[in-house]
């Protein structure tokens, strides 16, 4: 009789169990904006830039942004235009050779953790930009990253091309995030990463008065593509990387992959395979610059100049487009022919793709909750009916 009644106890404590989890989730505490729509602007967040030092860089609109549309002059520096950069404000390339800067974006995600766990396999660390609705949703996942000493940076709330913001917004999609972190892991980040690779002026001074630096890269691998397009072989990313690391005379790299998609975030172990084997060192985008604190928020982080340096009295005249090498590889059209990135101008996705970046991982939440409802009821039909 006692060990009836000990068994009903043990599933009553069960249930209620996940009747707490079902009511608050892996998420973090407190009120925060909706995940994936443009966050509330706040005061106390606006106040923190001084917004007559702003440049007047249009706002542009998203079907500019997303058609490539730009000014011909354009003399605000857009790098998604032109492949515009600051040499003294923007970090596109590791400044020495044989170092290789792995960034992620858009997690953490249900894929991430697999991503851990190679890495802590091989004790290699590298970079993740990440989305604070995505952080709010798993806070869990960014705090096993940052623990074990990888790099976090900043890629805005709702994932927008900045732009297409207005001055406030795009401070509100910085800080939300970047209080979404702290929140998370006890740090604000110093380095950040605009959506898209769509900033200009105005965007460059909000993160420098902000204290981010900003980080684009200089090997895009566009393995997001995969999500959608099933002709997109996910083989062509490694191949990539096998061309790429035959490169002489250049300095060390920045690459882009996602670890949102599961298929793209299963290709972070083949490639790290390649760049090891050809010698290079895999390392967060802050280490590769000799910078020892990736937090802080500090706009004064000594940051070395890019291999393509211009000087100038003005820190934002230095007027450059990217080093010689892609910032969109050439999709091959066969797995076996990769081809070799010639330099284009990147591609800037829709308003459409960034609204669809949390699929992922609303559908495995959906999958967790159904599975935890399931089981509750099978636990509450033993307790409470005879």
């Amino acid at each position: 009789m006692n060990s009836i009644i000990d068994i009903k106890f043990l599933f009553k404590f069960l249930f209620i169990y996940l009747l707490i989890q079902l009511s608050t989730g892996a998420v973090l505490p407190g009120e925060w904006p909706a995940i994936d729509k443009p966050p509330t602007i706040l005061p106390e967040f606006t106040k923190l830039v001084d917004l007559s030092k702003v440049p007047n860089a249009p706002v542009r609109t998203a079907s500019d942004v997303s058609s490539g549309k730009c000014s011909d002059n354009d003399e605000y520096c857009t790098w998604g235009c032109k492949n515009c950069i600051r040499n003294q404000t923007d970090v596109i390339t590791c400044p020495n050779a044989g170092d290789w800067a792995l960034t992620l974006d858009d997690g953490p995600s249900p894929y991430t953790p697999a991503i851990l766990d190679f890495l802590e396999a091989q004790n290699i660390k590298v970079t993740f930009f990440v989305v604070g609705s995505r952080v709010f949703e798993s806070p869990e996942i960014l705090q096993r990253a940052y623990k074990f000493g990888h790099q976090i940076g900043i890629h805005t709330w709702s994932h927008p091309s900045l732009t297409t913001q207005s001055n406030e917004q795009v401070i509100a999609e910085l800080q939300w995030t970047a209080k979404a972190i702290k929140a998370a892991i006890g740090v604000t980040p110093s380095f950040m990463r605009p959506p898209f690779g769509d900033y200009d002026d105005r965007i460059r001074n909000i993160c420098e008065q902000l204290g981010y630096k900003i980080v684009i890269w200089d090997r895009d691998t566009n393995d997001w593509v995969s999500d959608t397009d099933k002709s997109f072989n996910l083989q062509w990313v490694e191949g990539n990387f096998t061309g790429w690391v035959k490169e002489a005379g250049q300095p060390g790299h920045i690459s882009l992959q996602h670890d949102l998609y599961p298929g793209a975030a299963g290709q972070v172990q083949p490639v790290i395979n390649v760049l090891t084997k050809a010698g290079y060192k895999v390392k967060p985008v802050g280490t590769c610059l000799g910078v020892n604190n990736f937090y802080g928020g500090n706009a004064t982080i000594p940051v070395p100049q890019n291999s393509t340096t211009n000087t100038s009295a003005n820190p934002l005249a230095a007027y450059t487009k990217s080093p010689q090498s892609s910032n969109t590889p050439n999709i091959p059209n066969t797995p076996n022919n990769p081809k070799t990135p010639t330099t284009t101008q990147p591609s800037t996705p829709t308003q459409l793709e960034s609204a669809k970046k949390s699929l992922a991982i609303k559908s495995t939440n959906f999958d967790n909750f159904l599975w935890s409802f399931i089981i509750g009821a099978i636990l509450f039909t033993a307790v409470f009916l005879k």
